[in-house]
């Protein structure tokens, strides 16, 4: 019996033009309707995606998992459970990001700090959450303590070395990801996405093998692992495809639908 399903957003719910298909939105109702808990777990901070909570009908006893892991929140803005990393991995991601062409973010609780444009204003405020502000000395001027540092590598072909770069780095005291095709991030040692989702889990009563998820990129495998079912869509990271107990359609062909019709509507 499925209790809980938790997918992530891009490239599993969203596509590139940050559209959610009405096929995807319709399933998530219906498996709602059959008393599914539906959790979105992104590496987005939660205060920046309420458009596509919306979108996904996201009700205020759903938590959202956010910052890969090191957050937990309610869309009204409560915010449950929250990991920080220390400062000195901010300080250290920052300084490799700077020296491999890569543009440094930092994520509070509270706000999206970035030292220069990446993209373009629009595009940097898509990918990387609304309200984000432009700040170069933000390591000096931020006092609040840092959820996540992101670094954003614009040629993507450079990405690869940049992750390996953190994770040689960091690797000892914060768990490092690739994200997307440009995005390498740190959060708390002990922050993922499967952890989240434990988390989560505990608190609702729900068991392991009661947890479908689904995800399509590097920072998805650990609550692929995890949970007692799961799935990547055919498109995913081949990470993630090795991770995943089934391969789901292409993202484009509806795969969170298709996810819940394997595993939940056709049973």
């Amino acid at each position: 019996m499925i209790r809980m399903l938790a997918t992530d957003l891009d490239g599993t719910l969203v596509d590139e033009q940050g559209r959610i298909a009405e096929e995807d939105v319709q399933a998530l109702r219906r498996a709602r309707a059959m008393g599914v808990l539906v959790i979105v777990a992104t590496g987005r901070m939660p205060t920046t995606i309420e458009h596509f909570l919306n979108r996904l009908e996201v009700t205020d006893h759903e938590p959202i998992v956010g910052g890969q892991g090191a957050m937990v929140a309610r869309i009204n803005g409560e915010i449950l459970h929250t990991l920080t990393i220390p400062r000195q991995v901010a300080e250290e991601g920052a300084a490799i990001a700077r020296e491999m062409g890569a543009i440094p973010v930092f994520y509070t609780t509270h706000g999206i700090f970035m030292e220069r444009v990446a993209f373009s204003p629009e595009e940097d405020a898509y990918w990387l959450g609304h309200g984000l502000r432009y700040e170069p000395q933000a390591l000096s001027t931020v006092e609040d303590d840092f959820v996540k540092i992101l670094a954003v590598q614009p040629d993507a072909s450079k990405a690869e070395a940049l992750l390996h770069a953190f994770q040689n780095k960091l690797g000892h005291a914060a768990e490092v990801v690739r994200s997307h095709h440009w995005f390498v991030e740190a959060v708390n040692k002990h922050a993922t996405k499967g952890a989240a989702i434990a988390w989560i889990a505990k608190q609702v009563g729900i068991k392991q093998h009661e947890i479908v998820a689904i995800g399509d990129a590097g920072n998805d495998i650990s609550m692929l692992r995890w949970a007692g079912l799961s799935a990547a869509p055919a498109d995913a990271a081949p990470e993630a495809l090795a991770a995943a107990k089934w391969i789901a359609p292409p993202q484009k062909q509806h795969a969170v639908a298709a996810t819940l019709a394997h595993f939940l509507f056709d049973q």
